[in-house]
């Protein structure tokens, strides 16, 4: 039978061994957890309060739905319409892959479970996606790592947050590749432009 802390459990957990199958070919080296804040302008196009989420239209045409910090004081004056400047804080965990160890192809995975049992009835979401990417430059000392997406896109600099992964940073090199296996990004700021 079925209750809610297996159901929340097998959510949670769903996730992280499917990710952790995906290096079945090779065993990663070590996790490191980054944080990194940046700023961008756009347009808000839709506000959702309930589920404390802006709908963001940007100069090149790209749209994107952000969540947004429970630190932002001013969320509720967010209109559509708007032209904001955004500041955003990109949370990551990456696992470092070996040498010639084969990478797992980059996907979204969700996870839903549901049960009910008479008139109660318990659910949970989870998301995640997989996502590798290339190492540009090391700063063990500043404690940083440089990456960019090897489909496109600019290099960032992420400060690595956790004493464990500060300790891993020597054995990081540029040209490693460094697997995304969480991802959480967040709306910091809505400043109007």
């Amino acid at each position: 039978m079925f209750n809610r802390r297996f159901v929340i459990g097998a959510t949670l957990a769903g996730p992280m061994l499917f990710a952790a199958t995906a290096f079945a070919q090779g065993q990663p080296i070590v996790g490191i957890s980054t944080v990194t804040t940046y700023s961008a302008d756009a347009r808000i196009t839709a506000v959702d309060p309930a589920a404390r989420t802006v709908t963001l239209a940007y100069s090149n045409g790209a749209t994107a739905v952000r969540k947004v910090s429970p630190a932002v004081a001013n969320f509720a004056q967010a209109k559509v319409g708007d032209n904001v400047s955004i500041g955003f804080e990109d949370r990551l965990t990456f696992v470092l892959s070996g040498p010639n160890t084969k990478t797992p192809r980059d996907r979204d995975v969700s996870v839903t479970v549901a049960a009910g049992t008479g008139t109660s009835a318990a659910g949970v979401s989870s998301d995640q996606a997989v996502a590798t990417w290339w190492v540009t430059a090391v700063d063990p000392t500043g404690g940083t790592v440089s990456l960019v997406n090897p489909a496109g896109g600019q290099v960032r600099t992420y400060n690595v947050t956790t004493p464990e992964g500060r300790a891993q940073l020597p054995r990081v090199k540029p040209g490693d590749s460094v697997t995304v296996i969480d991802s959480q990004v967040a709306v910091v700021a809505i400043t109007p432009k």
